[in-house]
């Protein structure tokens, strides 16, 4: 397969690695010394059949345009544009090509959110159990909460009626019981821990994944441009895994 890399920093290295290593071909690079949006015909991608989008966020969502705009398949880890997929609906309606999106590619934090979606109906039905979030990452990382973390967060919200929303902020006093509480720690070289936790007065469960190496997204990347190319609508990782699981 012919990939096109969109960002060529630490993540688009390692998805290049791991790309290589199964047999794919690097066709094309695209970072701050050669925009993509600086590209006016799709044959600046030179053959590229899926683009692997590690960009930024302030562009990310011109990145998506285009890439619908050329009927180029993507897959893309760049996070901050999730507010407009209605509209990049429509585009990749129109441009017939496939987009899939995720804010982490580890395959293990995808098996995790599976899993906390499968307890979480029972949970619902326990209210002496209290849930929270709780991230660390690297002190290179742009984002806090990380948009895993969010993620986490938001399946929470849609499994528990007693969390009404968000809280990501320090709390200096009582938190309301509808908040939940999703808090961040910047430090090292982490590349990222995610914990779901839920406390009652007798024990406590949690979900945990911790990412030992780059490679762990690099791989699930990979992965997802295989499955992404020759389909046409917007995806995330869990529709590659209920495909994979159906098989």
């Amino acid at each position: 397969m012919k990939l096109a890399l969109v960002g060529t920093g630490r993540m688009g290295q390692a998805v290049e690695a791991v790309a290589i290593e199964e047999g794919h071909e690097i066709v094309a690079r695209f970072d701050v010394t050669n925009p993509l949006l600086d590209a006016v015909e799709p044959e600046a991608l030179t053959g590229a059949e899926v683009c692997v989008d590690f960009s930024l966020p302030d562009i990310a969502l011109d990145h998506v345009h285009r890439y619908s705009f050329w009927g180029v398949d993507a897959v893309v880890g760049t996070t901050g544009w999730y507010e407009d997929l209605p509209k990049v609906e429509k585009w990749v309606e129109e441009g017939q090509n496939g987009v899939l999106y995720a804010p982490n590619f580890s395959l293990g934090v995808a098996i995790l959110v599976r899993a906390l979606r499968g307890a979480l109906p029972l949970l619902n039905q326990l209210p002496d159990y209290d849930a929270w979030v709780h991230e660390i990452h690297h002190t290179g990382k742009l984002d806090s909460p990380s948009g895993t973390a969010k993620l986490l967060a938001k399946e929470i919200l849609d499994g528990l009626d007693r969390k009404d929303r968000i809280e990501p902020e320090t709390q200096h006093g009582a938190i309301s019981p509808g908040a939940l509480h999703v808090t961040s720690a910047r430090t090292g070289h982490v590349f990222g821990e995610h914990t779901v936790g839920f406390d009652s007065a007798v024990d406590q469960l949690l979900f945990k994944h911790v990412a030992k190496d780059r490679r762990a997204f690099a791989y699930g990347a990979v992965k997802a441009a295989e499955w992404v190319k020759g389909r046409t609508g917007l995806f995330t990782l869990d529709d590659m895994l209920s495909d994979q699981a159906a098989s």
